[in-house]
């Protein structure tokens, strides 16, 4: 067994989901999937102004934005990598990559691995670090319980004593 040492440049959490490696890509790489699970609103853009269908897989190359569910924060970035059924990146704020992998398992499952890694090193942020760690942990269990389940976990009604801090 190889030793892994602790360091705060990147992080990477793995999840098993019960559907077809093709479902799982639409949740994460259209409007459409992705405000099942994660965010509130997301438009994709392709040659800066034409705004993606909400169906329509994000490719390299296109802008996003994003915007919370029941916060007034909203994020901007660029696709960076977009294979079908199997890797989506994106720059997730000034500070991060992110890499979705789906591989299929032996059961004909997929297997969602995820790589957060900062865009420089010089720009660390140790609560950004953290924050982000923990907060992906809890959308990746949503997006099993959305798959699965048809279950949505995230509060839906705007609370002033939640104190989520993404």
């Amino acid at each position: 067994m190889t030793e892994k040492t602790f360091n705060m440049n990147s992080f990477t959490h793995a999840i098993i989901l019960k559907s077809r490696i093709e479902e799982v890509y639409e949740y994460i790489s259209t409007s459409s999937g992705i405000v099942k699970w994660f965010i509130g609103k997301a438009k994709y853009f392709y040659k800066d102004s034409h705004i993606r269908l909400g169906n329509e897989k994000a490719r390299k190359g296109d802008s996003f934005l994003w915007n919370w569910l029941n916060k007034d924060l909203e994020l901007k970035g660029v696709v960076t990598e977009s294979s079908d059924n199997k890797l989506f990146s994106f720059t997730f704020s000034p500070l991060f990559f992110v890499s979705i992998e789906l591989t299929k398992t032996e059961e004909n499952d997929t297997r969602l691995t995820l790589r957060q890694e900062y865009q420089d090193s010089a720009s660390k942020n140790d609560f950004a670090y953290i924050n982000c760690c923990t907060c992906w942990v809890f959308f990746m269990t949503n997006l099993k319980s959305v798959i699965e389940h048809g279950i949505d976990l995230r509060e839906k009604e705007a609370a002033d004593e939640m104190m989520v801090n993404y």
